[in-house]
């Protein structure tokens, strides 16, 4: 399966982090330090800012909020570097942009596309696709040779990411990542697949997913996984290849689904499943380890 994911997103322009700082109320106690964009810690880009909730390694001479001491990296130290992160993001998103997904969308010839599609800028949409009526394809999503995406579907919409900040208020956590559909996925009526936040949802090869069907920010799903009516899963969830998803499942945040795992109808998923294996129920359970 193609895994994606982008090392950073550019700004349009450097800024100096300081005046981001200065501009949010935050103290900065870091000598001047200018930032090109963007990354996750996974993905580290020379140049960009990231935040850190643990103590790990991170990359040499990267710029990260942390509240840990990294003696090789550049550190802007907060008790609270996500919230810190995510209000950053915020301001830069707002004020300075992204230079992402800004080119003409290149479809294939082959593609056919019903009435009422829209298909914003910076697409790769490759050969032999069917776009059903109403479909709106957002922006630098890829969708690969053979795939139909049916009536109504939305794929690369921003996700439900939001830091709560207190006071009752919340930011939205910038959704910069893409939707990458592998080759002969198809996407079913009405379902909506959200792009990543600092990295791409990517389903892999031969994937099906029926109508109805909730795919949040950041997700991975296995090639030939089969996920069935009005299921939900949650950001980060890792699903394995050749997993079944019954109808009316939902599946917690950051999971791991192992390959060849079966999800009974209306189970609600809150640990990781071993390969190989069969759960059902509220909270699902396993009823049997597969030969």
């Amino acid at each position: 399966m193609f895994r994606g994911d982008q090392m950073g997103y550019q700004l349009n322009t450097k800024v100096d982090l300081q005046t981001v700082f200065n501009a949010l109320g935050i103290p900065f106690q870091h000598e001047p330090i200018c930032i090109e964009g963007v990354s996750s810690l996974a993905n580290y880009s020379a140049g960009t800012l990231t935040f850190c909730n643990k103590d790990v390694d991170v990359p040499n001479q990267a710029i990260v909020i942390s509240s840990y001491q990294h003696t090789n990296a550049h550190v802007i130290h907060s008790a609270t570097p996500r919230k810190v992160f995510v209000r950053v993001l915020d301001w830069l998103d707002k004020n300075v942009g992204f230079d992402l997904y800004n080119e003409v969308s290149q479809i294939h010839p082959s593609v056919q596309i019903g009435p009422n599609v829209v298909i914003e800028s910076g697409c790769i949409i490759e050969e032999n696709v069917v776009i059903e009526p109403n479909v709106v394809i957002h922006k630098g999503t890829i969708i690969k040779k053979g795939s139909r995406i049916r009536s109504s579907a939305s794929v690369g919409s921003d996700g439900f990411g939001f830091e709560r900040m207190g006071d009752n208020q919340t930011i939205r956590f910038a959704h910069l990542g893409r939707v990458i559909l592998g080759e002969n996925v198809e996407i079913g009526a009405c379902t909506t697949v959200a792009r990543g936040t600092l990295s791409d949802t990517v389903i892999g090869n031969n994937v099906k997913i029926d109508n109805l069907v909730h795919v949040a920010h950041n997700v991975r799903v296995g090639d030939g996984a089969l996920i069935t009516a009005c299921a939900e899963i949650s950001g980060s969830v890792e699903v394995g290849e050749n997993v079944w998803i019954s109808p009316n499942v939902s599946i917690r945040e950051k999971l791991k689904i192992g390959a060849n795992v079966l999800i009974g109808i209306g189970a609600v998923v809150t640990k990781s499943i071993l390969d190989d294996t069969v759960v059902a129920g509220n909270p699902a359970r396993p009823i049997v380890k597969k030969d």
